[in-house]
């Protein structure tokens, strides 16, 4: 029999809204640490290397990095939400199993997953935009539309999160993509040094990084160096979201049926 994967945003909200009850309790232990790790980042390469790199493209270097650590966190929050997190629903508390026996299909709870992972990325994005707005890091009314970014870098690192959970099974592989892909990510998306400087297969690679087009498109709006490339780096996001976005949902659907 086949699983239905049909969407429902009215069930999908469902689903998210289960999960915010249940995730708002631990909300602030789970934000606290993902928060400190990301202000120590930006304090430690920001005053430390700061000292030696005082600016980037003529950008305060704390200033320049600010955004890419904030958009880090929206990065790891979606995505821890859609790996570990998901899996202990589905193998552990059978969350998944016992939703698809009431009205809820597969694809109205891989969608509640996705906005409730996107809503847990937006928060940590945005309260450490609260904190570059307090040190005086944000040089420009575009900032307003930052949030808007973090929706759609967080929807598609969710729908990332997914599509990996939906094809493993145990849940030691998670090291693997944390280790293998996110890792390097983080490292080389854009955060600590721009592209421009580096080898011409290096800044291919880079911008074939999703992390690097909500880095600079965060970026640029923070500093107000808005073009048309701005929205070209959150088209990309779109793109790439659209491209796996049912792609999780049929995986998904086969497991819980097998």
């Amino acid at each position: 029999m086949a699983a239905d994967t049909q969407v429902h945003l009215r069930s999908a909200a469902a689903m998210w809204q289960r999960n915010a009850l249940i995730g708002r309790k631990t909300i602030l232990t789970t934000l606290g640490p993902r928060f400190v790790e990301a202000l120590a980042y930006l304090l430690i390469m920001g005053m430390g290397l700061g000292t030696y790199l005082r600016t980037v493209d003529g950008v305060d270097y704390v200033q320049f990095i600010a955004p890419g650590v904030a958009c880090s966190s929206v990065m790891f929050g979606a995505i821890l939400e859609t790996t570990y997190n998901a899996f202990v629903r589905i193998y552990v508390r059978r969350v998944y199993s016992a939703a698809i026996t009431t009205p809820l299909s597969v694809g109205d709870v891989v969608v509640g997953e996705y906005m409730w992972a996107t809503t847990r990325g937006v928060i940590y994005g945005t309260v450490f935009g609260i904190v570059m707005a307090a040190l005086g890091l944000i040089a420009s009314w575009w900032a307003l539309l930052v949030p808007v970014m973090f929706v759609i870098g967080a929807l598609c690192f969710a729908v990332i999160g997914m599509l990996y959970t939906a094809a493993v099974s145990n849940i030691e592989h998670y090291n693997i993509f944390f280790t293998g892909l996110l890792t390097p990510m983080f490292l080389f998306g854009g955060i600590f040094f721009p592209f421009d400087q580096l080898p011409q297969w290096a800044q291919i690679v880079g911008w074939c990084l999703p992390l690097s087009h909500m880095v600079q498109g965060t970026r640029d709006l923070v500093l107000g160096t808005v073009s048309w490339l701005t929205f070209g780096h959150a088209a990309a996001l779109v793109a790439l979201t659209a491209l796996l976005f049912w792609l999780p949902i049929r995986m998904m659907g086969r497991r819980l049926i097998d």
